[in-house]
């Protein structure tokens, strides 16, 4: 009987070990839609993991067989690739049809196979620890629970960084009391910046993910440090953020309009 068990658990665990391992991001290049059934006109894939979405924002990305996963921030898309198209199927992108589009320029940052496949590989464990049989593909239950800490926490040590923005976030949350009821009373509270979050932002930097300067540059300016805030984002620009700026944008628009409400 014990035997059986662990003949079992030993297929289960080598179901898995063999699923992370089929994962690749070699796909590389510009895609443009073949239809007007979806809002994504494009996607750039650069064969390292990355992807440009409408020429407007980065997600991470694999293959698997004959499936594309997309991270498009907190959403994901699914897609099956038939014949060199990009076939939607989840939310967002059913019904629509990519196609690769060979005049058009893309970047290839594919340096390291070992590395790109390894970064594939912890993206696929992800997946497969989150996803639920649904439209969205994502386990709404995982998420309001305490699974996903643990799973962001596993993989950010393993060295994925989009679990690394994920644990941030959740740990930000649990640092810094009213960030979702009243955060504007939070830098009255006089707080100083988590150590714990620092060195987190730190490790998203150091994996290669710019937007680790988003993050850290929105909590500084959450705890009333507006001046390190400016000072994050602008680095975050010089090191191919595309979030950072918009961050930065949107403070200083919204400072503007409080002001104009002031004079009212």
């Amino acid at each position: 009987m014990m035997k059986n068990k662990l003949l079992r658990l030993l297929f289960i665990v080598y179901g898995y070990i063999l699923s992370a391992q089929g994962a690749d991001n070699a796909l590389q290049g510009y895609y443009g839609a073949d239809n007007d059934k979806t809002l994504y006109s494009s996607f750039s894939f650069d064969g390292n993991g990355k992807v440009l979405i409408m020429d407007m924002d980065y997600g991470d990305y694999f293959t698997r067989n004959d499936s594309l996963i997309i991270y498009p921030d907190k959403s994901l898309f699914i897609f099956k690739i038939k014949k060199d198209k990009l076939i939607g199927v989840s939310n967002w992108v059913e019904k629509g049809i990519w196609s690769p589009k060979k005049d058009s320029v893309s970047t290839n940052n594919r340096r390291n196979p070992a590395d790109a496949k390894k970064k594939a590989e912890l993206l696929a464990e992800y997946y497969d620890a989150t996803k639920k049989t649904s439209k969205s593909g994502l386990d709404l239950e995982a998420l309001a629970s305490g699974k996903t800490n643990e799973i962001n926490e596993k993989l950010c040590q393993k060295g994925l960084a989009k679990a690394c923005m994920n644990f941030f976030g959740l740990k930000m949350m649990e640092y810094t009391p009213g960030l979702l009821s009243d955060p504007g009373k939070i830098p009255s509270k006089k707080l100083k910046p988590h150590p714990e979050l620092i060195s987190l932002s730190k490790r998203i930097i150091e994996l290669g993910e710019p937007e680790g300067y988003t993050v850290l540059g929105s909590y500084y300016y959450v705890l009333g440090l507006k001046e390190k805030a400016f000072k994050t984002w602008d680095e975050g620009e010089k090191k191919g953020s595309l979030k950072s700026p918009l961050a930065k944008a949107s403070v200083e628009i919204q400072e503007e309009l409080d002001q104009e409400d002031q004079k009212k």
